[in-house]
């Protein structure tokens, strides 16, 4: 759950962006006018000048900002091949960028945000001030509510968990009695903002559907957004944001927002005068709670943080379990070994709220994070520099400098990943086997090869302090989604077809929405 809250490796979640955007133009009946605006675009962003230079005195990659655009992954994955653990400079569709080897990284995780600020580049990247992707001064309230009071009871949400999945593929999956073709990445999306929603705003409001409609395409209307400021040079913004119909979309998404949760809100508050009053166990509660009293009725506020919320979490964990599905289906011998493993750890329907249970699941563990590394972040460790910064290469980082992590580089990186190229389910388990065998680093290296663990090399969660904060919450998401349908159903691809092709839009990457797997129910579980 990468976020715009405490944003580790903020990833701009474009799940159906390249999905959506064409369709939303090609179905207008003023199409013209569409590609008249787009034409007076494009120009302006072909030929706008260039950032000013930021005075980093390192070599600089070259490709056009098309290639940018439509093959980011490549790109870094080339340019790493380049430079590996120099520092160096790419040119992006959002700017030049100075990228910091995973060499390197670790001189900068620990910098405060008054030198080194992923707040501050996040909230840039996101256009913020125009979209609303921000949680501004709320930011440190959010993370430590994820921090303390999901991360710290993910066991005693598992049954409510399971029950709302239970109910989403009783409603919304097939039944595949035969071999049944499924889109997965559109159904994942529905089943994440279900399980998230849960949580977050408890079941007097997830399953229901205008809510379900505001909280997934908050995040796409928004991204969609900053595709369409991203064009415009930021002296033109001011103006240019009038013509962009989303933001208005997003005023009215936060409205709507504001609107279902307020009669909720307002019965708590009243209830809670009530002696013997049990509060609800949900995130609405926990922020209600967090609050100082003057806030307490800043409704908007609190719907506002709902969908950021909603926007962190949603399409990143929707699309790697998409991927997890689809890396099943390529590779079906690892069915039945991550099948083995759920069968003996859940043994029965109390080990479903057992707070062990999911940490047990150590290949399924291995599985997803390998799946992350060959499909996660193009990039991460986004920052901004805010005072000279020196790095022992003897690279200046001037104030305004603007930072990312190679991360699809280093993904592939025969030093730390043998065999890069090979997708090895079990990689990571073996990594853990191997470090438990010596006593003295067993405890540190056995957290090391774990999903939700981060580090120089494996910065998919963000890196340091602002490491994303519900990523456990996520991983319990994920394991819960894939042990309960490797129970019940097979997976195969459709006979002749490879594995689905990902988007890849700026620097983005993401599962095929479009892409159907076979599903065929199993007899026994």
């Amino acid at each position: 759950m990468p976020s715009m809250v405490e944003d580790g490796s903020p990833r701009t979640n474009l799940t159906i962006v390249t999905d959506v955007l064409p369709s939303q133009v090609l179905a207008s009946s003023r199409l013209s006018y569409y590609v008249a605006i787009g034409a007076v675009l494009l120009c302006i962003w072909l030929f706008q000048s260039n950032e000013k230079k930021c005075g980093v005195s390192a070599p600089s990659y070259k490709a056009s900002r098309f290639k940018w655009m439509f093959s980011a992954d490549a790109l870094v994955k080339d340019s790493y091949s380049k430079f590996h653990d120099s520092v160096y400079q790419i040119k992006t569709t959002e700017g030049v960028r100075t990228i910091i080897p995973a060499t390197l990284v670790g001189e900068l995780k620990g910098l405060p945000e008054d030198t080194l600020s992923a707040r501050t580049a996040v909230r840039e990247a996101m256009l913020s001030e125009y979209t609303e992707l921000c949680a501004g001064h709320h930011a440190d309230t959010l993370s430590l509510l994820l921090k303390c009071k999901m991360t710290g009871q993910l066991a005693r949400m598992t049954p409510q968990l399971k029950e709302e999945l239970e109910h989403i593929i009783a409603t919304e999956f097939p039944e595949c009695q035969e071999w049944t073709p499924f889109k997965v990445q559109p159904f994942m999306i529905r089943t994440v903002a279900r399980l998230s929603g849960r949580i977050f705003v408890g079941p007097t409001l997830n399953r229901v559907e205008e809510w379900m409609d505001v909280s997934i395409n908050f995040a796409v209307t928004a991204f969609i957004a900053v595709i369409k400021l991203q064009f415009f040079p930021p002296w033109m913004r001011p103006v240019a944001q009038y013509l962009v119909s989303e933001l208005g979309t997003i005023k009215k998404n936060l409205e709507r927002a504001q609107e279902m949760l307020t009669p909720i809100i307002e019965e708590r508050i009243r209830d809670a005068e009530t002696p013997g009053y049990e509060k609800p166990d949900d995130f609405v509660q926990w922020l209600l709670d967090a609050l100082p009293e003057d806030q307490k009725n800043d409704y908007y506020i609190q719907g506002k943080i709902q969908l950021l919320l909603s926007a962190a979490s949603i399409h990143t964990t929707s699309n790697l379990a998409t991927d997890c599905i689809y890396d099943l289906a390529v590779h079906q011998d690892m069915q039945e070994i991550l099948r083995e493993e759920a069968r003996e750890v859940f043994d029965s329907d109390e080990a479903w709220g057992k707070k062990e249970s999911m940490t047990r699941l150590k290949k399924l563990d291995s599985f997803i994070k390998e799946s992350q590394r060959l499909s996660g972040n193009v990039t991460s460790f986004i920052r901004k520099v805010m005072k000279p910064i020196d790095l022992s290469d003897g690279t200046h980082l001037p104030a305004g400098t603007n930072l990312l992590a190679p991360m699809a580089g280093v993904a592939v990186d025969e030093r730390y990943y043998p065999n890069p190229e090979v997708f090895d389910g079990l990689r990571f388990h073996k990594l853990r086997q191997q470090a438990a065998e010596d006593e003295a680093t067993a405890a540190a290296a056995n957290g090391r090869w774990q999903f939700t663990s981060i580090g120089d090399t494996n910065m998919n969660f963000g890196l340091g302090k602002h490491a994303c904060p519900g990523r456990f919450f996520a991983a319990s998401e994920i394991k819960m989604i894939l042990a309960y349908l490797l129970l019940r159903y097979d997976v195969k691809l459709k006979d002749g077809e490879a594995r689905p092709s990902p988007n890849m839009f700026m620097m983005t990457k993401s599962p095929s929405m479009t892409a159907e797997i076979m599903f065929r129910r199993r007899t026994c579980v």
